[in-house]
């Protein structure tokens, strides 16, 4: 089963339980890879080699794996 990463920059006011692609500030769609822990890895990866970083004091980025999609 694939995985495909997603990360999301949400504003502070959204707790992260709520923080989704829907309610998220921006969505960056990252590679696929074969199981969750890549998946967390690529994702800490993608947000190290871009210059993707959050607003201080207003955004935080938050990985997402979603299994079976693009």
């Amino acid at each position: 089963m694939l995985y495909s990463v997603v990360i999301l920059v949400c504003s502070l006011s959204v707790s992260p339980s709520e923080c989704r692609p829907e309610t998220a500030i921006d969505v960056v769609l990252g590679p696929k890879v074969a199981s969750q822990a890549q998946c967390g890895f690529l994702g800490q990866a993608t947000i190290a080699r871009t210059t993707l970083a959050p607003r201080e004091g207003q955004e935080y980025l938050k990985i997402v794996c979603r299994r079976g999609e693009a």
